[in-house]
């Protein structure tokens, strides 16, 4: 048990010398048993996570990024690629994340119960950093068990189980771990009594933390603003630390920026967003006053209240053009009242010199000022709202409902407490954390999968138009992935699956996935190809440049023996996307099937021409030199096909046979030792899934 002992606050403490000061625990014991009840309660709270698998958005950062599964070898590279793509481009920049996963790979494989595990350790890790630093800045304002209740309070709110659920918000974390870092070595630099020299490395380190936070995930910049809140409360004479720090932030930053332009391929791509994943696209911030009222609203109701989570909100769960009248509007604006009116009560007694409410106000501002960068004012995130937008926040909210706490009960902020006399502030205490516990050990399990977080969050939010269809991506994914699936379970998949992308299309009538996805199931399920070129069509008209919608109406014409149509259709998949494989294979098989072989020699050639050449389109050529006899112009192009993509194992099979066929035994053992490496990447790959 650690020794409790008042302790005279140290000389080199940045606030002033009070007459009483407050109660921390003394010796090493307390710190082994905080370390250790802090990992201990991690683990008890997000331990049944780590049998969870891949869910929502992982396949940007881990399975489904090669660069990553080169391991630690692949780092450099991930320093010079973007974070996430989509059908259009490649966007981000997060390298500090990415490489996380890069050694975990090297060391792990392709294993999500070690990533779970690594995420819980990170946010134990990002716990006691959270505790050590408001000791640091609070060690003069208040107590050991008033920094316990903080931070007992973060660690187990519910919001937080997206964060650390969620492999892919791994970036949250890394850039809070950061961002506290940089600020506390801003505090260090300007402690009283620290030498010139440790100034320089400790301003020099904060700027590199601040960095690797932002490179982590872009959110850190908030860490700024609250290294200005702290200095400007816990420093004495603030303006010129905040002055030196806003010089140097800013030249790191633009250091970083020259850096990361330098070494980054050129692109102009910024990720594109739909109308329900933003519906406020072209909109000014001063159109978004009721938006902003209803997210701040939302905000605070999921921060007292953490009980019904979803993955993913977005148009139309979340309302994006409330009227001024709406419930969550007048809720909204009632918050955002009382907030101007505490601010400025709080401002008017700390003006006044009263040094009781630095830590009122500090906190209160702490909370209010992370809190207006995410309720869609200045800008519009991806799905409106979401929970690990409030990990910044909950900062301050954590400090707020505990000192609230501390006001209910008449508890003293700095003094030493006993069972007998504040019994009422632990029992209240710990049934929030109780409450709060149950609560994250029940969320844990939804994340399991991706249709396991969709199935469930589906229920919590059926008006969201992308939760549908992603719900029902997953039900088709478990029919590609599962091959034990008997007809009638496959065909059950696939109801479903219609079941939500037509859900999600009675949302949001013009989204073009869904349209797409409905005429699959109708094309592959129901073989209706008739039925499922209707929907293309209408995917084709919500979206005119989208090539699986135009490559699938061609491949519907072909099925109901309309060439020309086929024939028309193929050509506008290759005249919006020439890099689209699919296509040249495809028409060339519809030419060949006509005795075109000119018109498929020259689609194929003026590919490689225009530079599009890839190994389909030189087996393209390939095969139809074989159809016309000339098999030596065809191994050829076989031969160099391999050159784009050296793992087709039926093509190495093929080549393979024909040497040993002409006797040439040194030629085939190459394509048999090349069969063999594709054998062995296959097997891989398949271990990867």
């Amino acid at each position: 048990m650690a020794n409790k002992k008042a302790v005279p606050k140290p000389k080199s403490s940045l606030i002033e010398e009070t007459p009483s000061t407050p109660f921390h625990f003394k010796g090493r014991s307390f710190h082994f048993v905080f370390i250790g009840t802090v990992i201990a309660l991690c683990f008890a709270l997000y331990g049944n996570s780590i049998p969870n698998g891949y869910s929502l958005d992982d396949e940007f950062v881990l399975h489904g990024d090669t660069t990553v599964q080169k391991g630690i070898e692949g780092i450099p590279a991930l320093f010079k690629s973007r974070y996430a793509w989509d059908q259009k481009g490649t966007y981000g920049y997060r390298p500090v994340v990415k490489t996380t996963f890069a050694v975990e790979y090297k060391f792990f494989g392709v294993s999500p119960h070690a990533g779970h595990a690594i995420n819980i350790c990170i946010y134990a890790l990002l716990i006691i950093s959270f505790f050590y630093f408001f000791r640091k800045i609070l060690y003069a304002h208040a107590s050991d068990y008033f920094l316990l209740l903080v931070t007992g309070i973060f660690l187990a709110h519910p919001l937080h189980t997206e964060v650390v659920d969620s492999l892919k918000n791994r970036d949250t974390m890394l850039s809070f771990l950061f961002g506290l870092l940089g600020v506390y070595a801003l505090v260090k630099c300007f402690e009283p009594g620290s030498k010139r020299i440790m100034q320089v490395v400790l301003i020099i380190a904060a700027c590199i933390f601040f960095n690797l936070g932002y490179l982590a995930k872009p959110d850190a910049v908030l860490y700024n603003v609250i290294a200005i809140l702290v200095l400007y409360f816990f420093i004495a004479k603030p303006l010129k630390p905040i002055g030196i720090f806003y010089v140097c932030i800013s030249i790191a930053v633009f250091a970083e920026r020259k850096i990361v332009h330098t070494i980054l391929p050129s692109s102009n791509y910024h990720r594109t967003f739909l109308f329900f994943e933003n519906p406020l696209l072209g909109t000014h911030w001063y159109q978004h006053f009721q938006l902003g009222f209803a997210s701040l609203w939302f905000y605070m109701h999921k921060l007292i209240f953490p009980k019904d989570l979803v993955s993913y909100y977005g148009y139309n769960e979340f309302n994006p053009f409330p009227k001024w009248t709406d419930a969550d509007v007048l809720a909204g604006l009632v918050v955002a009242g009382i907030i101007v009116w505490v601010l400025y009560k709080m401002a008017i007694v700390f003006f006044k010199n009263d040094k009781k409410m630095n830590i009122w106000l500090f906190s209160f501002l702490l909370f209010v000022v992370p809190l207006a960068a995410f309720v869609n004012v200045f800008k519009v995130g991806p799905g409106l709202v979401a929970e690990r937008f409030m990990f910044i926040p909950s900062i301050g909210f954590a400090l707020m409902a505990s000192l609230l706490l501390y006001k209910l009960f008449k508890v003293p902020l700095k003094g030493e407490l006993s069972w007998s006399k504040y019994k009422n502030i632990f029992i209240a205490s710990f049934v929030i954390f109780v409450v709060y516990s149950f609560r994250v050990i029940e969320r844990n399990p939804d994340w399991k999968t991706h249709l396991s977080v969709y199935e469930h969050d589906a229920k919590e939010a059926p008006h969201s138009a992308k939760l549908q269809s992603l719900l029902a991506a997953a039900y088709v994914d478990e029919i590609k992935n599962n091959k034990n699936l008997s007809p009638d379970e496959k065909g059950d998949l696939y109801r479903k699956a219609e079941k939500a992308f037509l859900a999600s299309i009675d949302i949001y009538p013009n989204y073009a996935t869904s349209l797409n996805n409905v005429g699959m199931i109708e094309y592959i399920y129901y073989k209706n190809p008739g039925a499922a070129l209707d929907y293309f069509n209408k995917a084709i008209a919500c979206d005119s440049n989208y090539t699986e919608a135009l490559f699938n109406a061609a491949s519907s014409y072909r099925e109901l023996k309309n060439y020309p149509m086929a024939e028309e259709y193929f050509l506008k998949t290759l005249d919006v996307n020439p890099a689209y494989d699919m296509g040249y294979t495809y028409l060339t098989k519809l030419y060949t099937s006509e005795g075109k072989y000119a018109e498929a020699l020259k689609l194929n050639e003026n590919a490689i021409k225009k530079g599009h050449g890839s190994d389909g389109v030189y087996i393209n050529i390939g095969k139809i030199y074989m159809e016309n006899g000339d098999t030596g112009k065809a191994i050829t192009y076989f031969d160099t096909a391999l050159t784009y993509f050296s793992k087709n194992q039926i093509l190495c099979q093929w080549l393979a046979n024909y040497y040993m066929h002409k006797k040439d035994s040194v030629r085939a053992e190459h394509y048999l030792n090349m069969l063999k490496a594709a054998d062995n990447f296959t097997n891989e790959a398949i271990k990867r899934q």
